[in-house]
């Protein structure tokens, strides 16, 4: 089969964003044939993708919505670990908020789902698409803006044209560095320990946030007895706690826990990640849009960064719906100001969240305290919490 050069939109990266998104995009078919897509992608999916390792994303109840629209749910649902009943607290005080599904008239608040399983369901999805092209491993190494085009010059040396380039290459995007598109960064001083965790007490569809001095700590449904574990340190306390034995990281984890869940009895193999928000103040140029964490990489509380990406995909989707040119100008502005909002929102919430819960001053506990009481109670304010964790936006 002869691949073709020419395409109506390339993606780069294909991590969970740029797969799902090819996945999206090639079931339109706007001019009377489906899209050519193409994804460019470094790493061969299987057995370490770094897109698809040991950790675990929490998809809110409106990315699955989203998923179902694209016919990609029923894959990812029977290895997903359900989300019913959501704590959140803050070390040492008595302030907190319990959301639960059937308040809100819900099946579940949202999923869990590791990422290596994830992965290999999506890549067998990808498989089934003719007219997704398929460079791995490749990686782009030059792009040069025509008025009706972008050629794209790969590793291999194979040149492509395509009329609209979308980056989904993550937060060190090579294809923001080429266009030099303006970025905003924030450094939060802090590392995400990941880990799983086994408990005496059975989950029961629950998932617990949990504010302490160090920053956040997240424990995600991840089978009967078993959490996937979110735990934000600065960065030099996080590099004495990989070094210590499994009893006694897992003696502080509890310590700094507690014992809502149970008493904890066994921790798995931890990795860790620094910690930065890093957002473009303009994604979009000419004939290019950056989204997921290409466009904004946020801190990992409340854990929005995948289903952000989801919006962003769905938005995407939409606007390319019946249009014949995917790079035209005016299908990338509206794009653009269809996004601008909800994206300036969720980053400004995660970064609050984390900032806010990182700071000692008295005064600051007392609002924080407050205000967990507070939103625990009056039905306005739960119900805007719901919202952001559902994900029903555009």
């Amino acid at each position: 089969m002869t691949i073709p050069t020419d395409y109506d939109v390339v993606i780069a990266g294909g991590g969970m964003t740029g797969a799902t998104l090819a996945i999206a995009l090639a079931q339109l078919a706007p001019v009377g044939r489906p899209w050519r897509i193409a994804l460019i992608e470094a790493h061969q999916p299987q057995p370490a993708h770094p897109g698809f390792d040991g950790r675990a994303i929490a998809l809110a109840a409106g990315s699955v919505e989203a998923l179902q629209q694209l016919k990609l749910w029923s894959s990812w649902q029977p290895t997903a670990h359900a989300i019913r009943h959501i704590h959140v607290s803050e070390q040492g005080h008595v302030g907190r908020v319990t959301l639960s599904a059937e308040e809100f008239q819900q099946p579940a608040l949202g999923y869990v789902l590791e990422l290596s399983v994830a992965g290999q369901r999506l890549y067998e999805q990808l498989a089934l698409y003719a007219n997704i092209s398929h460079f791995c491993p490749a990686k782009l190494t030059a792009c040069v803006q025509s008025a009706d085009s972008v050629t794209l010059t790969l590793s291999s040396g194979e040149q492509i044209t395509t009329r609209l380039l979308v980056g989904a290459d993550g937060a060190q995007s090579i294809l923001q560095a080429q266009l030099n598109l303006p970025v905003a960064q924030h450094d939060f001083q802090q590392s995400a320990i990941i880990t799983t965790l086994q408990t005496e007490q059975a989950v029961a569809a629950r998932a617990w946030e949990r504010f302490t001095p160090h920053g956040p700590l997240a424990l995600l449904p991840l089978g009967e007895q078993t959490y996937s574990v979110v735990w934000c340190q600065l960065h030099e306390n996080a590099q004495h706690v990989m070094q210590l034995t499994e009893t006694e990281f897992t003696r502080q984890l509890q310590q700094a826990f507690g014992f809502r869940a149970g008493r904890f009895v066994h921790s798995g193999a931890r990795a860790v990640y620094p910690l930065s928000l890093r957002y473009l103040t303009q994604s979009t140029h000419h004939r290019v849009v950056l989204l997921g964490n290409a466009a904004q990489q946020l801190h990992p509380v409340a854990g929005q960064g995948f289903n952000l990406a989801m919006r962003d995909i769905m938005a995407l989707r939409d606007c390319l719906q019946q249009v014949t040119d995917p790079g035209a100008y005016a299908v990338l502005q509206k794009y653009r100001q269809r996004r601008k909002d909800d994206q300036q929102c969720t980053i400004w919430f995660t970064s609050s969240l984390a900032s806010l819960f990182a700071e000692p001053a008295l005064p600051l506990l007392i609002a924080r305290q407050s205000g967990l009481l507070l939103m625990n109670h009056i039905p306005a304010l739960k119900n805007a919490l719901v919202q952001q964790a559902l994900g029903y936006k555009s």
